[in-house]
């Protein structure tokens, strides 16, 4: 077989317990339902990480948490060289492009290094004109030989696009958005990871060879924005909450912000999914037309859940807002379909399963003959324990930066925070320690848990993490600029 391309897919903040293949009352996920009848789908699948820049340092480099040491933008780069793009870049002649708004993968000093090819944006004001990202990536501009200047060529562009105003105004603001941020032009520009689809289908059709490409869409990631058509269950009044709180869930421990304000935003977070869905349909059903789906290798995922208003079980007083606080099974059980090149029939796997298995994943489908073309479906599927680092405030500068902006008392959301997940026959069992805290819980799917009452979690924990050695991968960050901060703080990080 020749070899495949790569597409990760992650559509950011997406828990399991709200996708319909996973249960769901609401019918989020329509697309990924059916998709699943051509793939295999993994119930038990854990994130490395509670917040985007660890876990997708773990899928990128295949260690954990603890091992990698990468929680903050602000503190971390991790070192060239590292990552499975790069592997794929320089050993196999292989594309690679990112395409995503998240900051950590396209803003300043974040993982964008370890790709060829970077598309970030903010949206747009005028979703019907001229799309700068769009313009910069089409074959129109790719292929153009000239040494003309890009923003002139993007004039020329506009002036015949029918729209010529309002697609100036897109430019500019895209433009501004690089250096300047404010609520008021975030709730303006267009919020939609659509946005990255045909940014991508333009450029995997106008390279040479196999492709490797990672889309992170923020649809789903606050503030949420789902567009009419999307947001079933929400409605205007809660838009409108929204924008006028501009929450984030430091505002919610820190009293800002109440409770059933935040957990209002469920609704609307639920309408976000199932326009990610939508986006992800729209990907696939292209990528099929143009007859590049069955030798691709297909990986839809979250890289954290999303919490509102979950009790903690190790620390009962405390509650989950957002994904900044807790290793919750709301913020570490996410969905994970997967596509292998030529596969036809859908599979669902309901052992314990860790997308730190990534690049291991991708090197098997390299190399995968006809003969073990069935084993690749175990790669996801861990071989030992899975274990998980929390991102606490005094890991993570961003967001002890934010709780001190919020919250008098920032220590309760400190200290040590270790999982370790272990299959113990049809269930998982996780054990699960916050300091002295501690606690076992037995999963058996996204809406049921069930905690042990015998036992304590320390002699685990300890065993398991004493194994891990610091991977030596990162090194120290440059400060960031003043427009990745002000993205930061927009995102509710900083």
């Amino acid at each position: 077989m020749s070899r495949p391309n790569v597409l990760l897919v992650v559509l950011d903040s997406l828990n399991a317990k709200h996708t319909g293949i996973h249960g769901y009352e609401r019918d989020t996920t329509p697309f990924l339902s059916e998709f699943q009848s051509r793939a295999t789908v993994y119930t038990q699948a854990r994130a490395p990480g509670m917040t985007s820049l660890p876990s997708h340092t773990s899928m990128f480099t295949g260690y954990t948490v603890s091992e990698h040491g990468v929680h903050d933008l602000l503190t971390h780069r991790l070192r060239k060289g590292t990552t499975i793009w790069e592997r794929l870049r320089d050993q196999y002649d292989y594309s690679t492009g990112v395409f995503s708004d998240n900051v950590n993968l396209t803003g300043d000093n974040s993982l964008q290094f370890a790709f060829e090819h970077a598309v970030g944006r903010r949206g747009q004001l005028f979703p019907a004109a001229a799309d700068p990202d769009i313009f910069f990536n089409s074959p129109e501009f790719l292929e153009h030989d000239g040494d003309e200047n890009k923003h002139l060529a993007y004039l020329k562009h506009c002036l015949t696009s029918g729209q010529p105003v309002r697609s100036l105004a897109n430019g500019a603001a895209a433009q501004l958005s690089r250096s300047l941020s404010s609520a008021r032009l975030e709730r303006r520009l267009d919020q939609s990871g659509e946005r990255f689809v045909d940014p991508f289908l333009s450029w995997s059709d106008s390279v040479d060879g196999p492709w490797a490409a990672c889309l992170n869409l923020m649809d789903t990631h606050a503030p949420f924005y789902p567009k009419p058509e999307y947001d079933e269950w929400g409605g205007p009044s809660i838009q409108r909450m929204q924008a006028d709180l501009n929450p984030n869930s430091w505002k919610v421990y820190g009293s800002q912000q109440t409770w059933d304000e935040w957990e209002a935003l469920e609704d609307l977070y639920d309408g976000t999914i199932k326009q990610a869905d939508d986006h992800v349909r729209r990907l696939l059903t292209a990528l099929e037309q143009r007859g590049e789906l069955d030798e691709t290798l297909v990986v839809i995922t979250g890289d954290h859940g999303e919490g509102f208003g979950e009790r903690s079980r190790v620390r009962p007083d405390m509650q989950i807002a957002g994904h900044i606080v807790g290793l919750h099974e709301t913020l570490l059980h996410v969905p994970l379909v997967v596509s292998y090149p030529g596969q036809t029939s859908g599979e669902r796997r309901d052992e314990l399963a860790t997308l730190r298995a990534f690049p291991n994943v991708v090197e098997r489908a390299l190399d995968v003959t006809e003969d073990d073309h069935e084993q690749q479906h175990d790669a996801f599927v861990a071989d030992g324990p899975v274990l998980v680092t929390g991102s606490t405030v005094d890991k993570k500068a961003k967001s002890e930066q934010r709780a001190g902006k919020y919250c008098e008392d920032i220590d309760q959301y400190g200290g040590t925070l270790r999982t370790v997940y272990r299959q113990e026959g049809d269930a998982v069992r996780k054990y699960l320690t916050w300091d002295s805290d501690g606690v076992i819980v037995d999963i058996s799917d996204a809406h049921t848990a069930t905690v042990v009452e015998d036992g304590d979690p320390h002699e685990v924990i300890q065993s398991e993490f004493s194994r891990l050695e610091p991977a030596d991968i990162v090194r120290n960050q440059h400060e960031a600029s003043d427009a990745t901060v002000r993205h930061l703080e927009d995102l509710g990080y900083v």
